[in-house]
């Protein structure tokens, strides 16, 4: 999310700010038309428009986790700000189900995963409550809760009652951040910071604590200089087999792949990235595998008055 961060700019520098977010939006219909310009040797398509989603209720998509028990849907939530739900799409962007988390709080919610967790054979939904523009939160949540199954003669709406708290700091102060993965192979979490020069990684070590608040570990920072606002990370996903990584800024994809499962996140993420396709979305925040990781997803906010729309960029065969 950008928009608290503005008010420490000047009148000039908010002038500025919002002059590059319209020229960004105005490329909502471009994203439609024209086609970017890929390597001959990229391993994904030009982006495909997958269908328009409801903006009178998913107006401030910042994150999209593709969902295990549901495949070929998609969870994904609301900004700061907005209820504490999840909303399951199709492939073509319309609504399925919508998830109530009771006893929760939409504080900063930036990212959504899906991925193992304590109970075998069950998958988890995992909602980042870690967007902090002001660097003033004493500590950041994740929501984890077991997916629910749907089918299409359930009911369209439903609370969830139980969900685990996990309860963080970081061990170098406060810190903002917008990008939540889970490591399908190790089941550890790890969270990538927005607001530094170069982003820091942080993990939570797999069983995490949902008994009190416990500090996560640095592991490292990521050798991708952020040389300003567009250049910041704003989601991330780790495909479904845990071989590859995706970290998107608002301009940008970056692609990593295992050599190994032995490989550990951090150390992969310190190697040289490839650049993806990517057709830049009016604040667009959310990125993710798909279920059968045959390509990955984008969906951005509404801004000025834009539709958001489900792209999806198709894995090429191999030769």
């Amino acid at each position: 999310m950008i928009s608290p961060y503005i008010n420490r700019f000047v009148p000039s520098q908010k002038l500025l700010f919002f002059l590059l977010i319209s020229i960004f939006s105005c490329r909502q219909e471009y994203a439609t038309s024209a086609k970017p310009e890929v390597p001959n040797d990229s391993i994904f398509s030009n982006p495909i428009d997958k269908g328009a989603v409801d903006r009178k209720i998913i107006s401030e998509a910042s994150g999209i986790a593709k969902s295990i028990d549901n495949p070929g849907d998609f969870w994904t939530h609301n900004d700061s700000g907005g209820k504490p739900e999840l909303y399951l799409i199709d492939s073509t962007g319309q609504i399925v189900q919508t998830l109530y988390l009771n006893n929760t709080q939409n504080r900063d919610w930036e990212d959504i995963a899906t991925g193992p967790g304590p109970l075998e054979g069950q998958s988890y939904i995992y909602v980042a409550d870690i967007g902090d523009n002001l660097g003033a939160h004493a500590s950041c949540k994740i929501y984890r809760l077991p997916e629910p199954t749907f089918k299409a003669s359930d009911a369209k709406k439903d609370t969830i009652r139980q969900v685990d708290v996990i309860e963080y700091v970081y061990p170098d102060g406060p810190r903002d951040a917008e990008t939540l993965m889970i490591d399908p192979i190790t089941t550890d979490i790890y969270i990538v910071s927005k607001r530094d020069s170069h982003s820091r990684i942080y993990k939570a070590t797999f069983p995490q604590r949902t008994s009190n608040v416990f500090t996560i570990e640095k592991t490292g920072e990521i050798p991708i200089p952020i040389g300003g606002i567009f250049d910041q990370i704003v989601g991330g996903d780790i495909s479904p087999d845990g071989m590859e990584i995706l970290l998107k800024s608002y301009v940008s994809i970056y692609y990593w792949r295992r050599a190994s499962v032995s490989t550990s996140i951090t150390n992969l993420l310190n190697m040289p990235p490839i650049k993806l396709p990517y057709v830049v979305e009016p604040q667009g925040e959310a990125i993710g595998f798909s279920y059968s990781g045959n390509g990955y997803y984008t969906l951005s906010e509404s801004q000025g008055g834009s539709v958001p729309h489900l792209y999806k960029y198709q894995r090429k065969a191999e030769n």
